[in-house]
């Protein structure tokens, strides 16, 4: 069939091309995209002539002859794609698949993709390709969604949202009452915040330089926002706060800010980190202090269980994650990942069906 896609040309902009998009094979289905959410890592792979868009939410419009417990017309979120038949897989722990990094680059199991443009094969990044108005996918990457919750909205669930409130919920698992900090604020970070006050963290701490994501950060439960433009000293001030922390997690990679946290966290303390290429090495003496630090991919997320748990939790009121959310029509694509780039916009979501 002929799609409607969003591909960046020779000059890094993003153009509409009409691609052709193969039948779903028996373990996979066809989905109507709704919307799509432009995250860092779309930002970080551009240029790598992949169908980007991983964020994405649609309508099931046709299903493989295998697949088992979804139907047309279920509204679905799209997430990471894992074997299923992997140790890990059968393990539950479906972020560590054997295969996740082949399927992060578009590829099915036997190398191929289901879009094409002129008889070129295009690899959708995380076999999503979510910047189109269709897409075929696993059967495993797909998360119901229920028909009383906007379904624009929940674009990002499948991967910022996920990863941030599950690098703290999953991962870190912090005790009631201690306190942790998130540096950098954007959607993965204030989900995190987010998931730090459900989990009873005290105090929690944001650290970022752009004033209105931390304004945000507060009305999400952080009790302390620290500018980075106006706070020379960031460890000094967070142990001036609470005497250290206990918890960390970093979404920026950036070196200097990695390093506060490492000078702020205590014996004992744990750390993570999402932000591409930032990492914490630690001392001997560090190790020896119980100091730990880890890199939990999707947050250590299985979405068909957490995802649910995250929506119930919105429900509630108690993580109102769509705050975040600004929505743009899918021919504005370009003025998107700018508005991302330059900090204008936390979660851009762009509106396709």
């Amino acid at each position: 069939m002929k799609i409607t896609a969003a591909l960046e040309n020779d000059s890094g902009v993003f153009v509409m091309e009409e691609l052709d998009l193969e039948e779903p094979r028996e373990d996979e289905v066809l989905v109507k995209v709704a919307a799509c959410g432009v995250c860092h890592t779309d930002i970080a792979m551009r240029g790598g002539h992949y169908l980007l868009g991983h964020e994405t939410s649609g309508t099931i419009v046709k299903i493989g002859k295998k697949v088992q417990g979804f139907k047309p017309d279920d509204r679905v979120i799209v997430t990471y794609t894992h074997c299923g038949k992997c140790r890990a897989c059968k393990d539950n722990r479906t972020y560590e698949c054997d295969h996740i990094y082949h399927f992060f680059n578009g590829k099915r199991l036997d190398g191929s993709t289901p879009f094409s443009l002129n008889g070129k094969p295009i690899f959708p990044l995380m076999r999503q390709g979510g910047f189109s108005t269709f897409t075929v996918c696993h059967e495993n990457a797909l998360t119901k969604a229920a028909t009383t919750l906007d379904l624009k909205s929940l674009a990002p669930v499948g991967c910022g949202v996920m990863t941030g409130a599950g690098s703290v919920m999953n991962y870190l698992k912090p005790e009631k009452g201690k306190p942790l900090a998130v540096f950098g604020t954007g959607a993965v970070g204030l989900s995190a915040v987010l998931a730090a006050g459900i989990c009873g963290c005290d105090p929690v701490i944001a650290v970022d330089k752009n004033s209105a994501r931390l304004n945000l950060a507060g009305e999400f439960g952080a009790a302390f926002c620290i500018n980075t433009s106006e706070v020379e000293n960031i460890s000094a001030t967070i142990k001036n706060i609470c005497g250290g922390i206990d918890y960390g997690f970093d979404t920026s990679g950036n070196r200097m800010l990695l390093e506060q946290l490492r000078l702020a966290l205590n014996k004992g303390g744990k750390a993570c980190g999402v932000g591409i290429g930032g990492n914490i090495n630690f001392s001997c003496k560090e190790h020896r202090e119980g100091k730990t630090w880890g890199s939990p991919d999707t947050g250590w997320s299985v979405p068909q269980k957490f995802i649910p748990r995250l929506l119930d939790l919105q429900k509630e009121g108690k993580f109102p994650f769509e705050k975040m959310v600004h929505f743009y029509p899918f021919n504005q694509i370009n003025q998107a990942f700018k508005d991302a780039e330059e900090g204008k916009t936390i979660k851009p979501v762009l509106v396709i069906e």
